[in-house]
């Protein structure tokens, strides 16, 4: 991959995270084999694949929570594979993990509070910037998040994280067990979030219809590798390009 690319004006680039040789797995199981990937500041990334391929795990690597055998992490030239998962948070990365982090008997305002928690800044101020991006929430600070729907529950999940400065999101199938509607929002307001903060994402998402237009580029995953890159999201679209991806 290059080093670096050219903006509009013809400056270089350089990526704001890397992963070099990634080569990770759980005790005696690899999963990743020397995977490598650049992202550049503000970029979308989507990664797709059959399940199993290695794109939770490569994931867990880039946010701290899983620590690779070999290779390395850089945020914005600094090597941090030896950093942890709450330490990069503090660096500025935001992890929405599959299994939703809500606290069901806490208020949505209280799971909110928590999580500003040891942030620099104005807690009123960035509570009402997360509930203009998800205005659903709005009417439920005061409700118990376990009484939430499944698309509020998903907010409240991503308005947590992004209650933290965050310059890199790391979302892990932010729509799954949703409704197309719901779904559709979600994704929308993610978006939103994401062009307001000029945040870079990386995303894994199987609702490749609704996602494709919110991302920039797509790296396709096979057994534990990135085996193909495309920077026109229309690809998702593409029933049979898709099918040769997924099954070969």
């Amino acid at each position: 991959q290059q080093d670096g690319s050219r903006n509009i004006y013809g400056a270089v680039m350089e990526p704001i995270l890397s992963a070099q040789g990634i080569v990770a797995g759980y005790r005696e199981r690899k999963v990743l084999h020397k995977v490598s990937l650049d992202m550049l500041p503000g970029e979308s990334v989507l990664l797709i694949g059959p399940n199993g391929c290695g794109k939770t795990t490569l994931l867990k690597v880039l946010a701290g929570v899983l620590r690779p055998e070999q290779g390395r992490v850089l945020l914005k030239g600094t090597d941090i594979s030896r950093v942890f998962d709450d330490r990069r948070a503090l660096l500025g990365f935001g992890y929405l993990m599959q299994t939703q982090s809500i606290f069901p008997s806490l208020t949505v305002d209280e799971n909110l509070h928590l999580s500003f928690w040891h942030r620099n800044g104005n807690f009123k101020d960035q509570r009402e910037y997360i509930l203009s991006a998800f205005p659903m929430l709005k009417p439920m600070l005061a409700r118990r998040a376990g009484v939430l729907s499944g698309g509020e529950r998903q907010a409240l999940a991503i308005g947590m994280v992004l209650m933290r400065d965050v310059d890199v999101l790391l979302l892990d199938e932010p729509t799954a067990g949703l409704s197309p509607k719901a779904a559709a929002t979600i994704l929308q307001a993610v978006h939103d979030v994401k062009v307001k903060m000029a945040l870079s994402t990386v995303i894994v998402e199987h609702n490749l219809r609704l996602v494709h237009e919110w991302v920039s580029r797509v790296l396709v995953m096979n057994q534990g590798r990135i085996v193909a890159e495309e920077r026109d999201p229309s690809v998702l679209l593409d029933h049979e390009r898709l099918q040769e991806y997924y099954f070969g």
